[in-house]
């Protein structure tokens, strides 16, 4: 996907030819007629007042831009998972509802089941709905809990990122599917998305806990300067 972003404040500056596009608008009257294109469409404000101006329009920016922010809320928009970082070996990005029974089904194995903790029935939520409330948290907060990708194939392998721990710190957790660990890939991401926040938001400390029986993440979190801490049980 080549990504682009285009600032219309007249109704005959629009094309209709440009794909993978975020039009960027102050005037309503541009953005309700874009939205009536099908366009995704991002509100540039001067202030945080001019909100109530856009009604029920979900997605606003100031100047300057932030090209990345700009891609990831067209992504939002289009339901396309929002690539984190990736090297030769894996890809990270947002979870999309597809996703889903590819989590549970790597959960379902006896390592996961000893040191992490369990997921709801699968069941007890709308994966809609989650999956509405998980893309919100990835725009409001810049981190969450996202997909690992096999570069080569984009199979689905494992889930790294960050949960809120306080309001100074968030908290790291990785996993791998049972038939590709042993193979760098938790090694891998780990790095990523440490190097990742750090780089995004860069006053967050980085906190983690290991059970002490699961060696390898042990390493893991011993090759990465955050703060750790090992445990006798979860």
């Amino acid at each position: 996907m080549t990504f682009n972003y285009k600032t219309i404040e007249d109704i005959n500056e629009y094309t209709g030819n440009e794909p993978y596009t975020l039009y960027l608008t102050s005037s309503k009257h541009v953005a309700d007629f874009l939205r009536s294109n099908n366009e995704a469409i991002c509100i540039v404000l001067e202030n945080d007042e001019d909100v109530r101006d856009f009604g029920d329009y979900k997605y606003f920016v100031t100047e300057p831009y932030d090209v990345n922010h700009l891609k990831k809320i067209y992504c939002h928009i289009n339901n396309i998972p929002h690539v984190i970082a990736a090297n030769d070996s894996v890809i990270i990005r947002e979870e999309i509802p597809e996703d889903l029974k590819k989590i549970y089904a790597m959960y379902d194995d006896e390592a996961c089941k000893k040191f992490l903790t369990p997921l709801p029935p699968f069941y007890t939520f709308d994966p809609e709905r989650r999956f509405a409330s998980v893309k919100n948290g990835y725009m409001l907060f810049g981190y969450g809990i996202w997909i690992i990708e096999k570069t080569e194939t984009h199979e689905v392998i494992g889930r790294v990122g960050f949960e809120y721990y306080d309001s100074n710190s968030v908290s790291l957790g990785f996993m791998i599917k049972e038939s590709e660990r042993k193979k760098g890939y938790a090694y891998a991401a780990a790095h990523i998305v440490v190097d990742y926040l750090r780089k995004t938001l860069p006053e967050m400390r980085i906190v983690a806990k290991c059970n002490r029986e699961n060696p390898d993440s042990v390493r893991i979190l011993e090759s990465l300067d955050i703060d750790y801490t090992i445990i006798e049980s979860v």
